[in-house]
């Protein structure tokens, strides 16, 4: 399997975005063992290596980590893994990376001992492309078209109709699963995708696309948190303190240039997985706009706000048929972010 040809986000957007809990058959464990050992810290991925974990990667080689004391293992994801949540509640992981938000507060539903502590993407690829040649600029320009995507999409642009105060049939949904094609033959005149990954392989065949993301059509959500146990917190505060300070560092050098992740990540991280190195550097191109934000700039990489969470991304969640929404100050705890900035800004 190669990392450019589907990726995790491709699979779970099967799922919807209000639809990625865990299952209502899930357990998620209390008082299980933590995977801390000393300074070592296991982190669950949420895919097969890629560019959308450039700045860990980063911060691992070039020993950041290792400046911190802390001795990082990533365990990779796949088709197959069971939820990000469940991995770290059950004591296998210390930290993890689902990739939406939305998942993270299905488990805190069902009772799960988590908090977010940052989050890579501050911009949700999630996004929605037509052809150049009829461009999609508004919410409304979505009235009376066929829109193309996996399955469990539907959902999702439901809710952005419903934000939009449209009506949710005035569309036609098309389920076409993940292949753009069915949008550059015209079968289709929008595509839901993820904006580091389709308008990519369009664009390699010469095909221009116009790009508009959800959190523009008013439903954002936050991709890649980063999510531990509160009992890790509890005990390993400062292992944990000095993973996110190093990981910080990570993204602060990718910013500088994203060229550097993808070879570490041919180089070291991948495994079995056979990696184009050119077409990740592309990848993490479009990655970087995206985990940068007002915030950052303000603030600091990684930073997470809740105003945002009980705000427009709560109230996309509602529009999506998500009830009973939990206190987002029960399960995002910012103290650790305050404590790697002080009072800066950046690291590097």
């Amino acid at each position: 399997m190669t990392a450019d040809r589907l990726s995790r986000r491709d699979l779970l957007a099967g799922a919807g975005m209000a639809t990625l809990g865990l299952g209502a058959s899930t357990l998620f464990g209390s008082g299980a063992a933590l995977a801390v050992e000393g300074s070592k810290v296991a982190v669950q991925l949420n895919w097969i290596p890629s560019a959308d974990f450039s700045g860990f990667y980063i911060a691992d080689a070039m020993g950041f980590y290792k400046e911190e004391g802390v001795t990082v293992e990533f365990l990779p994801g796949g088709p197959n893994m069971q939820a990000v949540e469940q991995v770290i509640s059950g004591g296998v992981a210390t930290a993890g990376f689902p990739t939406f938000l939305t998942s993270t507060v299905n488990a805190i539903q069902r009772k799960a001992d988590l908090k977010v502590i940052a989050t890579v993407f501050q911009t949700s690829p999630l996004a929605l492309i037509s052809l150049a040649k009829t461009p999609l600029r508004t919410a409304s320009d979505l009235v009376g078209k066929r829109i193309g995507g996996a399955q469990g999409r539907k959902r999702e642009l439901d809710a952005v109709f419903r934000i939009n105060k449209l009506d949710v049939n005035d569309y036609k949904f098309v389920p076409i699963g993940f292949d753009p094609t069915p949008l550059a033959k015209g079968d289709i005149d929008v595509m839901s995708v993820f904006s580091t990954n389709e308008p990519l392989s369009l664009a390699d065949k010469g095909i221009e696309t116009n790009l508009a993301y959800y959190a523009d059509l008013g439903l954002p959500t936050y991709t890649d948190p980063i999510v531990v146990s509160g009992k890790a917190i509890q005990d390993s505060r400062k292992t944990i303190l000095g993973f996110l300070r190093a990981s910080v560092k990570g993204w602060e050098m990718n910013n500088r240039d994203p060229a550097v992740a993808p070879r570490f990540l041919a180089e070291r991280y991948a495994g079995s997985t056979k990696i184009d190195i050119d077409r990740q550097t592309r990848v993490n191109r479009a990655i970087v706009p995206l985990t940068n934000s007002a915030l950052t700039k303000e603030k600091g990489m990684l930073w997470i706000d809740k105003a945002k969470i009980s705000g427009p991304i709560y109230a996309g969640l509602t529009a999506a048929g998500l009830t009973d929404l939990p206190d987002v100050d029960s399960y995002v705890d910012t103290s650790l972010l305050s404590e790697v900035f002080g009072t800066r800004n950046q690291l590097l």
